[in-house]
């Protein structure tokens, strides 16, 4: 895991997956906050609860932009 001091857990089935965060090491961010900024990366996500992000696929994904996703995810 690329960040073991921050992330919890990762659950999922399929596109759809949850990354619980680790709170002491979060705070004062929420999960909101982290939230917003994927939006800006142009990435659905959802906040449930205060340190637990639900990651929204997209409704339709086409191989030739996967590349796009991974860079905007990781980027």
């Amino acid at each position: 895991m690329q960040f073991p001091n921050h992330i919890e857990e990762v659950q999922g089935r399929g596109l759809f997956n949850v990354v619980v965060l680790i709170s002491k090491s979060l705070f004062p961010i929420s999960a909101y906050d982290i939230c917003l900024k994927l939006k800006e990366r142009r990435i659905l996500a959802n906040p449930t609860h205060y340190t637990i992000v639900c990651l929204t696929p997209p409704l339709s994904m086409r191989q030739r932009r996967m590349p796009v996703h991974i860079q905007h995810l990781c980027g």
